[in-house]
């Protein structure tokens, strides 16, 4: 289900430093956008390497997966290398072997930059099939790597809702003999098929060994690597199991253990436990918004299986002073709430509240919870939703404030709201039922959420995305300025058909970018959301997009002058111009052609009015300046105060035949 795609906001509060020199960059990065959950958790991670030096790198992308068995059917793979919104370079390669039995290797060879870059791999997968790949990247001349990983796929475009892959590495202490061993933990049900395991030896060469029966003893040296994947399946009614693989040595000590979640099961919470004694854990359901019909809970500590429990009440366990990891997990297709409590006698030593999301539904509420990093003082609070009826209304909002893994206050209404609330730490679940679905696709919608002393001090303010392929990234500005918010439509494996950011800050949005595009934005201090709603082409299951916030570039600042702003018929005056942060200028009206940032030009010889205009463009933008020559007409001539000359005169009427008499005076 859609809701899956949309990540917590804790997570991504480490922004990526990188982009071109010049302009500050607060964050710079490139993701893979996922039109399904399944799709989605097939995602290997997003690899990253550095160049330091200039010069000519190759990137090499291997298939593995025979290494995984008979079932292991890898179709295609493809690559994206990004760096500074920009596409480094993208290549497919299509299996199955060659004709001689062989396996294709893609290469690309790629002029490297000072920088950071980052790598995604997609790829397709036989039905119930399984894949591994390599990927590598190092100077075309030769030296060392700069990034050498290997990735897992589990099935076409993503695994079955039931199955899950483990990728880890471990390193052997000291020369000896060691054996992988894998247990199914049996909760909340035996896994449904032996798993596909695959172990492999770095042994420096170019690429890692192979141990071709990874459940049996092998030998290694101290400090060698090793590498570790298994893709397990949990029951069909379930879909969810909880598995150990850890790797001993001789004498049975384990070097290397991890307890594995499959399917649906969510991860652990860790609960310290303060003293060796006998606890109570207990398990309740919460009703919100509704009644769970089915809950479970288990306990694993030092490696062993404590205890579970697979109905509300409690189960009593022996524990050791230390961590203990809990696994609480719903069957039924439920949407609601629970809480644990583990008691030492009548000291609650551990309490949360859990989250169930498990109904395929999309009519059904999405249930989020908002922690603030302080404690509340105890007191009347504010707590206020808002919807941003961003691109649709909700259609339902359910709210409830939780202390203590107790409902203290709720409300179904959106607006500002009273809570009292003790002094200590405050938990606010929202369940909200998303907006319709529109053109076959589900619906989306956004709100905000706010609590605030009685003051209006904030405590804690958060926006979050509603329905599907919602990304959210909190992003810290660390000074009041003019920033550039810049989208990118990658075009991998396809253009988007969506790719609509929006920038919020508590209640209130900040602006829009739409497309491949930049938009300008003058931001205060403080945490924003950068919120981002896409969707793959419509016969793609993936697509690729980047996000960039910097330092504003200014736009260019453009004048133009003449010396004289007015010259007689026939006269000349020079311009002249400067333009700052300005690449290229070009001029028009009485003048023409590409113009330096700066300079002096002759008019020439002018005879009427002259427009000089001149347009620099820069990459903060364009501006343009002009002038305007007046053209003056000659004075006339003049001789002895404007009278005509008398011979003149004469000469003019006599060639007229007029005769002239002078008289005498009388």
């Amino acid at each position: 289900m859609f809701r899956r795609m949309i990540l917590a906001l804790a997570g991504w509060l480490a922004l990526v430093a990188g982009g071109s020199a010049g302009a500050a960059t607060l964050l710079e990065t490139s993701e893979l956008l996922a039109s399904t959950p399944a799709a989605a958790a097939q995602l290997p991670p997003a690899y990253e390497f550095t160049v330091t030096t200039a010069g000519d790198y190759t990137v090499t992308l291997e298939d593995i997966s025979s290494n995984l068995g008979a079932q292991a059917r890898l179709q295609s793979l493809e690559v994206l290398v990004t760096r500074d919104l920009q596409t480094v370079t993208t290549f497919e390669v299509i299996y199955p072997a060659q004709p001689d039995g062989t396996i294709p290797r893609a290469t690309r060879n790629f002029a490297g930059t000072p920088g950071i870059y980052r790598v995604h791999v997609l790829g397709k997968i036989a039905e119930d099939g399984a894949g591994a790949f390599s990927i590598k990247v190092a100077p075309t001349a030769g030296g060392t790597a700069l990034l050498q990983e290997a990735g897992s796929m589990a099935a076409v475009g993503g695994p079955e809702s039931n199955k899950s892959s483990l990728q880890a590495k471990f390193t052997v202490p000291a020369d000896g003999t060691y054996q992988l061993v894998v247990t199914d933990r049996n909760f909340p049900a035996p896994l449904a098929a032996p798993s596909q395991i695959l172990l492999l030896r770095y042994d420096g060469g170019a690429s890692p060994t192979p141990i071709l029966n990874p459940l049996t003893p092998f030998t290694a040296v101290a400090n060698q690597e090793f590498e570790l994947f298994i893709i397990a399946t949990a029951a069909d009614v379930q879909q969810a199991g909880l598995y150990q693989a850890k790797v001993v040595n001789q004498a049975g000590a384990a070097i290397y253990s991890s307890e594995n979640t499959v399917g649906k099961m969510p991860p652990a919470k860790t609960i310290q436990v303060p003293a060796t004694d006998a606890y109570t854990l207990t398990l309740a359901d919460l009703r919100f918004p509704q009644a769970l019909t089915s809950m479970s809970a288990a306990v694993v500590q030092n490696g062993a299986f404590e205890g579970s429990i697979a109905a509300a009440g409690s189960v009593s366990l022996n524990l050791d002073q230390g961590n203990a990891q809990l696994y609480v997990f719903n069957v039924a297709p439920d949407v609601g709430a629970m809480s644990t409590k583990l008691l030492r006698g009548t000291a609650v030593t551990y309490a949360e509240v859990h989250l169930v999301d498990a109904s395929p539904d999309p009519t059904t509420p999405t249930i989020y919870s908002f922690t603030p990093t302080q404690a509340v003082a105890a007191g009347n609070h504010t707590l206020n939703i808002s919807d941003f009826r961003f691109p649709s209304p909700l259609t339902r909002v359910n709210t409830a404030a939780v202390q203590n893994a107790a409902i203290v206050d709720s409300t179904d209404q959106l607006g500002p709201k009273t809570v009292t609330l003790q002094a200590g730490p405050v938990r606010v679940l929202v369940a909200v039922t998303p907006p319709p679905a529109v053109g076959g696709m589900p619906g989306n919608g956004m709100f905000a959420l706010t609590l605030a002393t009685q003051a209006g001090a904030p405590v804690f303010e958060s926006t979050q995305g509603v329905g599907g392929l919602f990304n959210m990234r909190a992003l810290n500005v660390p000074t009041a300025g003019r920033y550039d918010v810049t989208l990118k439509d990658f075009e991998f494996p396809e253009r988007l058909r969506t790719s609509w950011l929006v920038v919020t800050r508590g209640t209130s949005e900040i602006g829009q970018v739409i497309g491949s595009s930049t938009i300008q934005l003058q931001l205060d201090a403080g945490t924003y959301v950068l919120n981002f709603l896409g969707q793959p082409a419509a016969d793609a299951l993936y697509g690729a997009y980047g996000l960039k916030v910097g330092d504003s570039t200014p736009p260019p600042v453009v004048t133009l002058t003449a010396a004289q702003s007015s010259v007689t018929s026939g006269g000349s005056t020079t311009l002249t111009w400067s333009a700052t942060n300005a690449t290229s200028c070009t001029a028009s009206g009485a003048w023409s052609g590409t113009k330096a940032a700066s300079g002096t030009a002759p008019t020439g010889a002018l005879t009427s009015n002259a427009t000089y205009e001149i347009e620099c463009v820069g990459p903060g933008g364009r501006d343009d300046a002009s002038v305007t020559v007046a053209v003056n007409a000659p004075a006339p001539k003049s001789g002895g105060g404007g009278q005509v000359d008398l011979l003149l005169l004469l000469a003019m009427l006599s060639m007229a035949g007029v005769r002239v008499v002078r008289r005498g005076r009388a």
